[in-house]
């Protein structure tokens, strides 16, 4: 079993984005970062979205962070079975309607104070994916990324939950992800 994961970098040249939906208006983005496990730093593929306004005390323009989108309604069996399990326990009845940004561990209640901005985790990954939230928001508004015309839901999903190992990696992008979100979700 892997002890801690930490985020230590974010790689500002990979930032790649598209259009989600237009009412509300959301982009849908993938950068790479670097994950420190307990074996190696890997770097790893993190999706986000943009926020188009304050549901659920969003933040508008903000970037938050997803675990992938339904692509069909009803419980969850389109991920990988870990995060399946993680996303019926964080979510309202364990289900969801297609094209659901899957966000849920990400806005745990649990441990909540009245400074902290959700959507960003609860413990130790915190800091570090609310700071990747404002650099995405700045390099957008900058138009310093990448489009996308064919960053869709497919394309999405895929890149996150990926078999590839990208170089100098020991582990798959799939591998590594899904550590990254049990992590988060042990500290529920």
């Amino acid at each position: 079993m892997e002890g801690s994961v930490f985020l230590s970098e974010v790689y500002l040249d990979s930032f790649t984005a598209n259009i989600y939906t237009d009412k509300p208006f959301r982009m849908i983005g993938l950068i790479d970062v670097v994950l420190e496990f307990d074996y190696k730093p890997e770097r790893v593929s993190l999706a986000f979205f943009r926020s188009s306004g304050t549901n659920s005390g969003k933040i508008r323009g903000l970037w938050y962070p997803i675990v992938g989108i339904k692509t069909k309604t009803g419980e969850f069996t389109e991920f990988t079975d870990t995060i399946n399990y993680i996303l019926a326990n964080t979510t309202s009845k364990g289900t969801a309607k297609k094209g659901w940004l899957a966000k849920s561990p990400f806005f745990s209640r649990i441990g909540r104070d009245n400074v902290s901005i959700r959507g960003f985790s609860n413990g130790k990954h915190y800091n570090k994916l609310k700071k990747a939230g404002f650099l995405l928001r700045e390099l957008y508004e900058q138009n310093r990324f990448w489009q996308m015309d064919s960053l869709n839901v497919q394309k999405l999903n895929t890149v996150i939950y990926s078999d590839k190992i990208y170089k100098s990696n020991s582990r798959t992008q799939k591998d590594n992800f899904e550590s990254f979100v049990r992590d988060i979700y042990n500290e529920f």
